[in-house]
């Protein structure tokens, strides 16, 4: 984290905390007590007001508040959240403020029936120091469901700043394992709570259809950094250094952050430098992990940049020494040959790699004939020449067309440039695109893009962007690169289509939050797709959700994507949580379909709305699967190319050890909303 004036761990009002740290609980009946949550907690305010040259973050005293024991309190909790978060005049509303909430101690499950659409109808949830006792009104004190917590989130993210990181040293998930150290989860399950009992937050606001799943893998009001997966256990050891006890992911996750350059480290990249044990997995999720930790909350945009990762050699090629390698695949269009330009931590350009083997999700490469290049640690890839013939647009420019220029120049730099993922075709019934200029009276000339593509070309025929729009005719090549981008993934599917028996199902939903259902009445038995589309009514008040189904009997990872052939836009709407190595959510189990719901319950509800003046727009939600956990939230393209922001489609992919080429597939359903 840069130490200047604007960074947000310098000056008063830029960072807040809340910290808890709970040991001993009141239900002793209950709760094992715990020894090493209150030193998290303290040891992580020590982290916060550290100044930097101690490596810390050089918070102000009065900007946190500490919870302890017998203070965190259910109710203490909550009216802290709303006191030193959400109406605290020292943070600026809309502003850029950094947020933490650190929790260490108890985590527990939800017996909630009806409350999620879950197989074991459960919540995840905070233990507060005084959960199943009963408060100074003799009412029974029950656990924080994430569902609360996340709707707090999604408030404070919308009134003060989207900045938010939740690090959360608890179990949330039911299991008693003791092999290795003390486990931090409640004896048994959490008592349900009324669905009334937390409705004051909600009652009579419009906006129910945020991510409020506190632990969903792609919540947009926060990052969360968790201890271990929902299915596994944190724990506490004591260390042998000064016999002091801390919990095992606290203690690792300060050590990095006081020894990382956090101004150069995204959350995705800090969880990668925490251990993972037996049974308890770090993970990270929430849709802002590819951001600098703490540190800001603008998008990760640039060029196509990759990591690399030294190896001794390629399997396939026992022949070829010196090689490397680069967590992007099949699944992401590298081919053998694709050539990639290798930049040192400086920029400064080092040589080209070339790819030798190419599996699902990463690539072996070499350098090209005998030679050899010097590779300094930290240093990064771009692709300089796709090789990809499916990859790449061709582009025709109409006789009349006055920026064949600025298109297609004459003479371009290329040595260690991302590779331009289009090519210029000599006739339009060939072309992906057709470019043309219109004259636009005042707003000067407008750029004309006609789409040829077969599955664009469904939606929009065209796109009409003025060159003051786009901030100026040299943006051209980066707006095509990011059609190229867009239709590339649209169109991906698997040739031998492999995965028979995945669907994808939509749903109109009854009920109010949090019990949110399909709605019977809509669609065949609740499911509004028919032969790969869905043709519905706006309504501003209709909420919608989604089920992937998997009636084969390979167990799956999903990942959901929406693209909008307007904006060029892609956003992820589901994926898996945690990483490798975690069950894959979608496996047949007792003869029952494996199903992975999207919007349903307390999770996030999709609303539609129709442009004003449109009469009909159509959008596209495409599905991947795959046989193992990949990275593939770097498809989006969260920035419109359209926009003179755009820099390109940011890529940055952390490493994993060489597996088994896997399987892999996808399908595609169009949205499509009219007036009436």
């Amino acid at each position: 984290m840069p130490d200047s004036d604007t960074s947000p761990s310098s000056g008063k009002g830029a960072v807040f905390a809340i910290v808890i740290g709970i040991n001993d609980y009141l239900a002793t009946s209950e709760f094992n007590p715990l020894n090493g949550a209150v030193n998290d907690a303290r040891m992580f305010e020590k982290f916060l007001l550290d100044p930097r040259e101690q490596r810390g973050l050089g918070v102000p005293a009065e900007n946190i508040v500490l919870l302890e024991n017998a203070q965190a309190t259910r109710k203490a909790i909550l009216s802290t959240f709303q006191s030193h978060f959400l109406n605290n005049p020292d943070i600026p509303d809309h502003g850029s403020a950094t947020l933490i909430l650190f929790y260490a101690g108890h985590g527990s499950r939800i017996e909630e029936h009806g409350n999620l659409i879950a197989p074991d109808e459960r919540v995840e949830a905070i233990c507060p120091v005084d959960e199943r006792t009963k408060d100074e009104n003799g009412e029974y004190v029950h656990a924080i469901p994430d569902y609360v917590l996340g709707w707090l989130l999604s408030e404070l993210a919308a009134k003060k700043s989207p900045n938010i990181t939740v690090i959360l040293d608890a179990c949330h998930s039911g299991g008693m394992g003791r092999d290795i150290g003390q486990a931090r989860n409640a004896r048994s399950s959490s008592t349900a709570v009324p669905l009334a009992f937390d409705s004051h937050l909600w009652e009579g606001k419009a906006e129910t259809v945020q991510s409020f799943h506190l632990w969903a893998p792609t919540a947009t009001s926060h990052v969360l950094l968790a201890a271990c997966r929902q299915d596994e256990t944190a724990r506490e050891i004591s260390y042998d250094d000064d016999n002091t006890v801390h919990g095992r992911f606290t203690s690792a996750l300060i050590v990095r952050l006081r020894k990382l350059v956090l101004e150069k480290t995204t959350y995705a990249e800090l969880l990668d430098c925490v251990p993972k044990w037996s049974g308890q997995t770090p993970h990270c999720c929430g849709s802002r992990r590819d951001r600098l930790v703490f540190a800001g909350n603008y998008p990760a945009t640039g060029p196509q940049s990759f990591p690399l990762m030294k190896v001794q050699s390629d399997p396939a090629r026992p022949d070829v020494v010196g090689v490397w390698k680069v967590k992007m695949g099949s699944i992401e269009g590298i081919v053998p040959g694709t050539e990639f330009a290798v930049h040192a931590p400086d920029n400064r350009f080092l040589g080209t790699l070339v790819a030798h083997s190419v599996q699902i999700s990463e690539t072996i490469l070499a350098p090209q004939g005998s030679s050899e290049l010097s590779i300094v640690w930290g240093s990064r890839v771009v692709v300089s020449a796709w090789k990809n013939t499916a990859m790449v647009l061709r582009v025709y420019t109409v006789p009349d067309f006055p920026l064949v220029e600025s298109v297609f120049p004459a003479q371009e730099l290329t040595r260690g440039r991302p590779g331009r993922l289009f090519v210029r075709s000599p006739l339009a019934e060939e072309a992906d695109l057709v470019l043309r200029c219109d004259k636009t009276g005042t707003a000067g000339e407008e750029l004309v893009i006609e789409h040829h593509a077969s599955t664009s070309r469904e939606a929009e025929r065209e796109t009409r962007a003025s060159l003051v729009q786009l901030g100026g005719a040299w943006r051209i090549p980066l707006l095509i690169d990011g059609i190229a981008h867009f239709n590339y993934f649209l169109e991906r599917h698997h040739g031998a289509a492999p995965l028979d028996g995945v669907s994808l199902e939509m749903h109109r939903l009854r009920g109010t939050f949090p019990t949110r259902t399909p709605d019977p009445a809509f669609g065949k038995d609740g499911n509004l797709v028919e032969n790969g589309a869905v043709v519905f009514a706006s309504d501003p008040s209709a909420k919608y959700a989604f089920t992937v189904r998997n009636k084969s009997d390979v167990d799956l990872f999903p990942y959901l994507f929406y693209f909008d052939p307007v904006k060029y836009t892609i956003h992820l709407w589901y994926e898996p949580s945690g990483a490798s190595g975690q069950a894959a959510p979608l496996r047949r189990q007792d003869g029952k379909d494996g199903t992975v719901t999207i919007g349903m319950g307390s999770e996030h509800a999709f609303v539609f709305k129709l442009p004003d003046g449109d009469k009909t727009s159509s959008g596209f939600a495409k599905l991947f699967v795959a046989t193992q956990h990949l990275d593939l939230s770097w498809i989006q393209q969260v920035t419109s190319p359209l926009d003179p922001r755009f820099e390109g489609t940011p890529r940055d992919r952390r490493g994993e050890s060489l597996g088994e080429v896997q399987t892999w597939d996808a399908m595609m359903v169009i949205l499509t909303m009219t007036d009436k």
